[in-house]
């Protein structure tokens, strides 16, 4: 699977009033394969291959870092357990480019460790044109290290209400993360809300919540149906709105 990103130069100043009016130009196709890196558990290197789909050279930056979720939220943070090898890389025209994520902690992983490599295209300033903005791409790859093969998610999942906002929130007590896609959120038959693609992921051991944006009302003690696609398989799940805390 190969993820594509098309990166447009916007924005031209079209009176003193500095109207700003979105036109493409010079778009960027910088491609990432695989979109997540898992290796075999105890192995300390896996790779990722860039590709530039364009006429023209692509310089892009490569950086990990450390992923984990406080608070709900994913945070990244520096590490230096993981490294990206080469950080540097400028892909010619159609060219395919190798890089090797390694492991570099002398200990090993104590159960699965998070990451993400981010890949930053560096902006060529000479193809910069008067008058417009360069947008920066950035794609992000999970990575996931482990020191043993069977691992297993386990998670609580609730559906909250507080003073003016539905949640769902999933709690991971288990030793893997879940990744979780395509929701479909129903009360008694009356669609409530949907997300098509993925919503994101609860690692192992944190707790991830996602607001629900929807014109019906469910109050605390409301019956809810979830249907999703989770990477351990389909998930459905029956559940009353609790009141948040």
């Amino acid at each position: 699977m190969i993820f594509s990103s098309r990166l447009l130069m916007t924005a031209l100043a079209v009176s003193l009033l500095s109207v700003v009016v979105p036109i493409p130009a010079n778009a960027s196709d910088l491609r990432v394969a695989p979109v997540i890196v898992e290796p075999l558990a105890g192995a300390r290197t896996s790779s990722i291959t860039l590709s530039n789909g364009e006429a023209h050279p692509v310089k892009a930056q490569i950086r990990v870092q450390r992923w984990t979720q406080e608070n709900g939220q994913d945070v990244l943070s520096p590490t230096e357990d993981v490294v990206a090898s080469p950080p540097l890389a400028t892909l010619k025209p159609n060219e395919q480019y190798l890089i090797r994520v390694v492991r570099v902690a002398k200990l090993p992983p104590q159960g699965e460790e998070s990451y993400r490599v981010l890949i930053d295209e560096i902006p060529d300033s000479a193809a910069v044109q008067p008058g417009s903005v360069k947008l920066v791409l950035r794609q992000s790859i999970p990575v996931f290290f482990s020191d043993a093969p069977q691992r297993a998610p386990k998670v609580d999942w609730n559906v909250v209400r507080d003073e003016s906002q539905l949640w769902l929130t999933g709690r991971n007590t288990g030793d893997r993360r879940i990744r979780l896609s395509d929701i479909d959120l129903n009360a008694s038959g009356t669609p409530v809300y949907m997300h098509a693609g993925l919503l994101g992921y609860v690692l192992p051991g944190a707790e991830m919540r996602w607001p629900i944006t929807s014109t019906t009302t469910l109050p605390v003690g409301a019956k809810i149906d979830i249907k999703a696609i989770a990477d351990t398989g389909p998930l459905e799940v029956a559940l009353v709105v609790k009141p948040g805390t």
